[in-house]
């Protein structure tokens, strides 16, 4: 399968567009009112310019392409050093603006290549990946035991290779694996029941969607999961009869819906498929009147936005032949596949809920710190990061934290342990199945 994902050395005329202005240090919102703050996670812990947003991040590209920089120990931590969360690339106006976070990976891409990287505390990931397909060692049999609550209650979920549906839901690594993170699917679940809809898993037969591989920059694991992904996903809607594949992930929404699409066979094995974040297809049922809330959670709440939900879906008008501008240039970006209204529309529409807005949000929203393999490379200072955005829920006063992302769900969590605060962050597919 041929796949078209740049190398360090392809993408070397937009990283000379880059003239170390600076604006990426630093989240801005013109307003009225205006308001600004820190938007690098890397920048807010390490200082450095090297480590902090797309400025030192370009520096090191270029380093690497004229032979100034070579792979010292020091050099490959730096360039994992990032959560590859965008934040830097929403506030850049330059011309390889559209092409930040690909940059940064592309770095990575050539220190696998080159057999320096990932970071060793990163590799059981990728031995992960090829001993049991997903990045959490977990056996295969351990994929469906979220689900077990389910069969207990004589209501047990469909395995689609076995029962045929119209709906694939595709639960995802972490909320199959990360013990903490189990209530996600669990919650999904329920609500798809409670809706009558008719839906599958693949249960044991589910493999990794191969984000966390993309972001280390292991690109030959990432095809070799999404390649076998999508001869599924083609498979199951010739002979199976799916029509929708649903995800409450929002790192494997994104892969499956961007990463996926750099595959010259993504139109054609896909074609026909519907691929949706669980809150987005529940959305739908909102509006027409079909997903009716009857019991009243009096809290109030503030929402994050996660960054695979959020900045990596915009998408970015380039003037590809120099007939509006010239060749190349950044014309404007377009955020309609965004989830930024609609989980926050759906919250405030829950009987009991107060809803707090923080100051850094939608597109300037602050990483949880849990991206682009820092979690498992530098989990200390995730946590750390993570327990900085909590604060920031709790100054709006607060009590909990609602997202959207399985990877939020759990380094939040573990950052309001760090900072010994009684926030809570949950999914809101938990809300809605407990206000069903």
């Amino acid at each position: 399968m041929k796949w078209n994902i740049a190398s360090l050395e392809e993408l070397e005329e937009v990283i000379w567009k880059c003239t170390a202005c600076g604006n990426c240090k630093t989240t801005y919102d013109f307003g009225p009112p205006p308001t600004y703050g820190e938007i690098c996670p890397a920048g807010v812990e390490y200082g450095f310019d090297g480590n902090m947003a797309s400025k030192g991040k370009i520096a090191f590209a270029r380093g690497i392409l004229d032979g100034e920089l070579e792979w010292t120990p020091e050099f490959v931590d730096a360039i994992y050093k990032c959560t590859v969360c965008g934040g830097c690339q929403n506030q850049c106006e330059l011309d390889h603006k559209p092409f930040i976070p690909e940059i940064i990976e592309s770095m990575r891409r050539k220190a696998v290549e080159d057999g320096v990287g990932p970071m060793p505390t990163q590799k059981v990931i990728a031995q992960s990946m090829r001993s049991f397909n997903n990045p959490y060692q977990g056996p295969r049999r351990v994929r469906t035991d979220w689900a077990r609550p389910f069969k207990k209650a004589k209501n047990p979920i469909k395995n689609i290779m076995k029962q045929d549906a119209p709906i694939l839901y595709y639960v995802g690594c972490t909320g199959a694996f990360n013990l903490p993170v189990r209530n996600l699917p669990v919650a999904t679940a329920s609500i798809f029941q409670k809706l009558g809809l008719d839906f599958g898993i693949l249960g044991e037969n589910e493999i990794c969607c191969g984000s966390t591989a993309m972001r280390l920059g292991d690109v030959d694991e990432f095809k070799r999961v999404a390649e076998t992904n999508m001869k599924t996903f083609k498979d199951l809607k010739e002979n199976h009869g799916v029509k929708t594949i649903i995800t409450s992930c929002a790192g494997c929404y994104r892969a499956i819906k961007k990463d996926y699409s750099l595959s010259d066979e993504y139109e054609e094995l896909l074609d026909g498929i519907k691929i949706i974040h669980t809150t987005d297809f529940l959305f739908d049922y909102f509006k027409q009147g079909k997903l009716k809330f009857t019991k009243e959670l009096p809290w109030k709440v503030t929402y994050h936005d996660p960054c695979h939900t959020g900045r990596h879906l915009i998408d970015f008008d380039i003037d590809e032949d120099g007939s509006q501008q010239w060749k190349g240039s950044y014309l404007g970006k377009n955020e309609d596949n965004c989830l930024y209204d609609i989980p926050r529309e759906i919250l405030k529409s829950i009987p009991g809920i107060e809803f707090k807005e923080m100051n850094r949000i939608r597109s300037n929203s602050y990483c949880c710190g849990g991206g682009g393999g820092v979690m498992t490379g530098y989990g200390d200072w995730a946590a750390k990061n993570a327990g900085l955005r909590i604060q920031e829920g709790m100054d709006t006063g607060a009590e909990h934290m609602v997202s959207i992302c399985p990877f939020c769900h759990y380094n939040l969590n573990e950052g309001s342990k760090r900072i010994k605060s009684p926030m809570k962050l949950y999914d809101l597919v938990e809300l809605i199945d407990m206000a069903l």
